[in-house]
């Protein structure tokens, strides 16, 4: 029992993250512009990679709040664990288990997704010297999507004078909906020097494909939920004694939309002691489909506060794209935040923010 304490209360704390986090909450598919902040929903093969015991992580984000009454929010919460496997010889592998939650609501609508997953990662040291890892992982999990149709209004309602207050003579199916999902993810992580560290990965999303209307649709094909590729790639590396850079890029295709993120963070270490340090970046989003072309659809800027082990960001949207005129271009704010448990050395697997 020992053993476990340590893990229970760490289970205890990420518990009452989640509840504080979801409780100002009252959609649309996994969408952080800091998407390193929300590592397992990027790539179940980040599940335990970090220099650490056990990490938490929480992300916000609200957007559209100019233009609309009720913004759209989503949130997540994380906890993973790394464990070290033995009897490896001099190699030193580790497993990773972690737990997702996520909400996302359209609250205009009063549409709300909500998820749960379980990840499981392997990372497999490459080389003696265990600069060099590959790690393999599969998430599995529940999501229930759910509308309250009370509150909507249809086109058979109004009065033709001055509202909508005729009763509506629309049928409505079960307003509640679940479905089990399943991703999978490779990654690749080099530390090819002190202080110095390259990844790059891919995953799989919603490998089912599964059916997400809330009708009974007897064309099942125009009402799954399309596969979400994703590959990603960053490095970390000193520019000054106490300076770090980390450019990264990030490329999701869901169907016939992808979305490309590029951009770079650095790191200013103000006290080596109690490791405090600033955060600053920035990063553009190119989005596009099979009719439009590539549009520059947001800019991205960041700042974030780390102390001793605990990293506080904050990043707004600033919309450039022409769907953004409706929130007079202004897009989304997300505010972050990340702890990493029992911090072992200076080189992680997984660059933060």
């Amino acid at each position: 029992m020992s053993f476990l304490n340590p893990y229970v209360k760490v289970a205890s704390l990420f518990l009452l993250v989640s509840l504080i986090w979801s409780n100002p909450l009252q959609g649309q598919d996994r969408h952080f512009s800091q998407f390193y902040a929300s590592p397992l929903t990027m790539n179940p093969a980040l599940t335990g990679a970090f220099a650490g015991k056990f990490r938490i992580a929480g992300i916000y984000r609200d957007q559209w709040r100019p233009a609309l009454e009720r913004p759209f929010t989503t949130i997540s919460t994380a906890l993973d664990f790394r464990f070290k496997v033995p009897n490896v010889s001099q190699y030193a592998d580790a497993i990773g288990v972690g737990l997702i939650f996520y909400k996302d609501e359209v609250r205009n609508f009063d549409f709300t997704s909500n998820e749960i997953n379980l990840s499981f990662a392997y990372h497999k040291a490459l080389d003696l010297k265990n600069t060099q890892f590959l790690s393999a992982a599969i998430q599995a999990g529940i999501s229930q999507r759910n509308i309250n149709f009370n509150n909507q209004t249809f086109q058979d309602q109004f009065n033709q004078k001055d509202g909508y207050t005729f009763p509506t003579a629309e049928t409505f199916p079960g307003n509640n909906i679940a479905f089990g999902d399943l991703s999978a993810g490779l990654n690749y992580s080099w530390t090819y020097k002190k202080n110095s560290l390259l990844q790059v990965g891919g995953a799989i999303h919603h490998i089912l494909e599964p059916n997400i209307a809330f009708f009974e649709d007897p064309n099942a094909e125009k009402s799954k939920l399309f596969r979400r590729y994703q590959v990603q790639g960053s490095m970390i590396f000193p520019v000054g004694r106490k300076s770090y850079l980390s450019p990264r890029l990030h490329y999701i295709q869901q169907g016939p939309h992808f979305e490309a993120n590029a951009g770079s963070n650095i790191r200013f270490l103000a006290n080596d002691y109690t490791r405090v340090a600033i955060h600053t970046g920035a990063w553009a989003s190119l989005v596009g489909d099979e009719s439009i072309p590539v549009v520059l659809e947001s800019a991205t800027l960041f700042f974030g506060l780390e102390y001793n082990g605990i990293l506080l960001g904050m990043s707004y949207d600033a919309g450039l794209s022409e769907i953004n005129t409706l929130g007079y271009k202004r897009g989304a704010f997300e505010i972050s935040i990340g702890y990493v448990g029992e911090y072992e050395d200076d080189i992680i697997q997984c660059p933060t923010f």
